[in-house]
C-alpha cells in the first residue's frame, strides 16, 4: 500500500558528509554488467553506454519506503495495534527507527512512538498477494506503551523518508532537476537507493545510490544535489513502474 505522508521537503543529512565522494557500492555492477549498444546516428554507427537495459529488481530483505509507510503494525498474538506512520532514517550516527502511530484516524491524530528495527521483525502480509504486498511489523520485546514517543526538531530536515518522497534533487553534472520517487530501504532500515525519474518530464525511473544525495550548503539554502557523474547517471538501471 502507497500511503505516501506529506512529500515536501527531502533527502539526507542522514547521508551526509560521507556522500560527497564517490559511492561505495556501485549499484551497476550489483545488478548486470553495463551494455553496449551499437546505434545510427546520421549514418554513422556509434557505440554507447547509455542504452539502458539492466532492470533493479528488490533483493530479499528490500522494500520501498512507501510501501512500509502506512503498514500494519502487529504484537506477538497477531494483533494490529498501530500503523507505521514515517521511517527516521537517522543521523550523526543515530540508528534508523520505524516512526508508529498509536491511534488517530486515517493517518491523522494519535501519538507517534519510535521501535528500533532491531526489535521489530518485518515481512510480506501472508494475506496480500502481488507487487506491491502489505508490510507487517511485530514488535517482539516492547509493549506499545513503553515505546518512546517521537519528536521531530525540525520539520523537513531531510531524516524522514516521507521528506524525501516527491521532492526534487539537482543533478549535479547537467544542473538539471531530478524527482525522487521513492528509497529502497533494508530491514535494518538503511535507505540504500534512491528511485528517481531522470528529468521532471519523464516517465522513466532509474535506481541511484541513495548516498549519492547529499544536503547543498552556501548561500542558496538547503537544496539537494545529486552527486553523480554522466557516465554513472547514464548507466543507472531502470525501475519499472507499479
Amino acid at each position: 500500500m502507497k500511503s505516501l505522508l506529506a512529500t515536501a521537503g527531502v533527502l539526507a543529512l542522514l547521508m551526509s558528509a560521507a556522500a560527497c565522494g564517490a559511492a561505495d557500492t556501485d549499484i551497476t555492477k550489483i545488478n548486470t554488467p553495463e551494455v553496449m549498444a551499437e546505434t545510427s546516428v546520421d549514418g554513422d554507427t556509434r557505440t554507447t553506454a547509455d542504452a539502458r537495459v539492466a532492470t533493479y529488481r528488490l533483493a530479499s530483505g528490500e522494500h520501498e519506503a512507501s510501501d512500509l509507510i502506512g503498514a500494519s503494525v502487529h504484537n506477538p498474538a497477531g494483533e494490529e495495534i498501530a500503523t507505521v506512520a514515517d521511517i527516521w532514517l537517522g543521523a550523526n550516527g543515530s540508528a534508523p527507527m520505524i516512526v508508529v502511530r498509536d491511534g488517530g484516524v486515517a493517518g491523522v491524530g494519535g501519538k507517534l512512538r519510535t521501535v528500533a528495527y532491531s526489535a521489530a521483525s518485518i515481512a510480506a502480509d501472508p494475506d496480500t498477494s502481488g507487487d506491491e504486498p502489505d508490510v507487517i511489523v511485530r514488535l517482539t520485546d516492547e509493549t506499545l506503551e513503553t515505546l518512546p514517543e517521537f519528536e521531530q526538531v525540525d520539520e523537513n530536515d531531510f531524516r524522514l523518508a516521507s521528506e524525501m518522497i516527491g521532492t526534487t534533487v539537482g543533478v549535479s553534472f547537467s544542473g538539471e532537476l531530478a524527482r525522487i520517487n521513492d528509497l529502497i530501504v533494508t530491514n535494518t532500515g538503511e535507505a540504500r537507493y534512491a528511485i528517481i525519474s531522470p528529468d521532471l518530464v519523464s516517465i522513466n525511473q532509474i535506481v541511484v545510490d541513495a548516498n549519492a544525495i547529499t544536503v547543498a550548503r552556501g548561500d542558496t539554502g538547503g537544496g539537494l544535489v545529486l552527486e553523480l557523474d554522466a557516465q554513472t547517471f547514464a548507466s543507472a538501471p531502470e525501475y519499472p513502474r507499479q
